[in-house]
């Protein structure tokens, strides 16, 4: 069995076709991986905005607490 080793143009054309291809499925797979990195930092931020929402009401519930307090002592003194 003897191969054909003449360059043909549809050897070239297949050639570029397939380095073509590759480079357009790794462009498409890197745009996935980062719309998913976003999609991933957009819900990271969101939990952390709620958790820091969670942390402000407690901090202003224990002030007022404090307030209530302070001014029990100071009707207490009057």
């Amino acid at each position: 069995m003897k191969l054909n080793t003449n360059i043909s143009i549809e050897n070239i054309i297949t050639i570029i076709t397939l380095v073509c291809s590759m480079i357009l499925a790794f462009g498409f797979m890197q745009y996935d991986v980062d719309m998913i990195r976003k999609e991933l930092e957009t819900k990271a931020n969101i939990r952390d905005v709620a958790a820091d929402r969670e942390l402000i009401t407690y901090k202003l519930d224990v002030m007022m607490e404090d307030i209530a307090e302070i001014k029990q002592i100071l009707k207490e003194k009057k």
